[in-house]
């Protein structure tokens, strides 16, 4: 399969590529079946801890069927839903795990595990949530892979947080998922909490127009 090789040494976009796998049901049949899991450990595999955890999974766990490690609430087509850096890397880990157990020495892309390093180190687990990915990744886009690791997490993190008008360390404690509310040109500002027993409120204010915003969640 070749759209499958191309995307795994980085010569086809994500989306592209994701769009067409769900297009095509032949392709799903053969990354499904593709990879060969004779052997109790992966035999070549770099030392990446994560790769030989996928390759146990689908050799224990789903009698080396791929498919299934694809996780359900994301395995939808680019069209339906925004993917992150780190979904983006979770799905090209898995279809690289089965690629490698046929090529061991396959030539791999490093861009996706490099934008979700970044991502995550830059990005606060306080921030998140549907209203704000998509604005997150276009700050986090600002600094390109060309620069050096650590000026990239650093320029990133400074980025997001003047973005996302935090000051002096302030974040929102979730008790369940991040849930941040988009303003009108920006993500609101996080101004405090209120807990009345299981019951959380959040309070956003949108700096440009002054409307406030109550989040509630529950323990």
């Amino acid at each position: 399969m070749k759209i499958v090789y191309d995307f795994i040494a980085g010569n086809i976009p994500f989306e592209d590529f994701w769009r067409e796998f769900h297009r095509n049901r032949e392709i799903q049949e053969w990354f499904d079946t593709a990879g060969n899991y004779e052997t109790e450990e992966p035999v070549g595999f770099p030392r990446d801890q994560l790769l030989r955890l996928y390759y146990r999974q689908i050799r224990n766990q789903y009698k080396g069927h791929a498919m299934p490690l694809l996780p359900l609430d994301v395995c939808v087509s680019p069209d339906e839903h925004h993917y992150s850096a780190p979904e983006k890397y979770d799905i090209f880990s898995t279809i690289e795990v089965v690629l490698r157990t046929i090529e061991p020495k396959l030539s791999c892309t490093k861009a996706y595990k490099q934008d979700a390093d970044y991502y995550e180190k830059a990005v606060s687990s306080s921030i998140g949530g549907p209203e704000v990915w998509r604005f997150t990744e276009s700050v986090l886009e600002q600094f390109p892979r060309t620069m050096k690791a650590a000026e990239r997490v650093k320029a990133g993190r400074a980025a997001i947080q003047e973005a996302f008008h935090i000051h002096d360390r302030k974040f929102p404690c979730w008790p369940q998922e991040p849930d941040w509310p988009m303003g009108k040109d920006s993500p609101m500002e996080y101004i405090g909490r209120h807990k009345d027993g299981e019951l959380v409120q959040l309070r956003f204010r949108d700096v440009d127009t002054g409307e406030e915003k109550i989040v509630e969640q529950f323990y």
